[in-house]
């Protein structure tokens, strides 16, 4: 009974976003990225070029639903209460979170 609630949180909660880019990433979801990459590492032009490598890298490793997915989950756990917490607690959102994660790790080992 929990599982379909969950599923239906997050296609409520994702955004309606249309894949524009080569890499199936919305331009918009990749800007943000880029953005807040930069926001947290230097307003510098290398780092906007890095922060780039990011994103495709990323892209490259997740599928932006797959992406879509992750970001709804991990916003999600920063709710407080119990509704957040099965969002924390459930294996099948922790997988989509972790598979997001690494492909974090494999953008960083190449971009940075």
């Amino acid at each position: 009974m929990i599982w379909p609630l969950m599923i239906a949180a997050i296609a409520v909660a994702a955004p309606a976003a249309k894949p524009l880019q080569g890499n199936g990433y919305p331009t918009e979801v990749s800007a943000d990225y880029v953005l807040g990459c930069m926001a947290a590492n230097g307003q510098t032009q290398d780092m906007l070029r890095r922060c780039a490598c990011s994103i495709d890298t990323i892209a490259a490793v997740v599928p932006f639903e797959t992406y879509e997915q992750a970001e709804t989950i991990l916003r999600m756990r920063q709710a407080t209460g119990q509704a957040a917490s099965l969002f924390r607690e459930t294996p099948a959102l922790k997988d989509v979170v972790d598979r997001l994660r690494a492909a974090q790790v494999e953008a960083d080992f190449r971009c940075f």
